[in-house]
């Protein structure tokens, strides 16, 4: 089981503490195919509300009966956090939209995170005939600040 980062994931981002409106992009271009078990790791800062997460996928899986399949959570970025991770906390496990580059709009409601988490997508099942690709997270939210 392998971690994978986004390009951004690793670099803290600037949070004003003033209520404004915030886009975070992050994209991680695949070049080798992932396995089942695999997390994709993209870092949302502390004190943001989230409030709208869209996951955007090439199509990865060009064969004829497509396999590839996955789920979307997060999970906190310091491993002695208290925060417990919930690996399908915006997105349940099966989600298909990489088996034809289409983009997933998770649903849930607004979420305010006190410490920086990944969103994390998790590989369920890998491609079938895998081809290149990347893997786009664009959450939008509020930059509330942490307390």
């Amino acid at each position: 089981m392998a971690n994978l980062y986004g390009r951004k994931a690793k670099a803290p981002a600037f949070m004003p503490v003033d209520g404004c409106a915030i886009q975070i992009n992050d994209t991680i271009a695949l070049a080798a195919n992932p396995t089942a078990g695999d997390v994709i790791n993209f870092r949302l800062p502390a004190g943001i509300e989230l409030g709208s997460l869209k996951i955007k996928c090439s199509d990865i899986d060009t064969n004829g009966t497509p396999t590839v399949v996955f789920r979307v959570g997060y999970t906190p970025c310091d491993t002695g956090s208290a925060l417990a991770a919930d690996s399908t906390a915006f997105a349940a496990a099966g989600q298909t939209n990489a088996q034809a580059g289409t983009t997933l709009d998770c649903s849930f409601h607004p979420i305010k995170f006190e410490e920086d988490v990944y969103v994390t997508v998790t590989i369920n099942t890998a491609s079938a005939t895998f081809a290149a690709g990347s893997i786009s997270m664009i959450a939008v939210g509020s930059a509330i600040g942490p307390k």
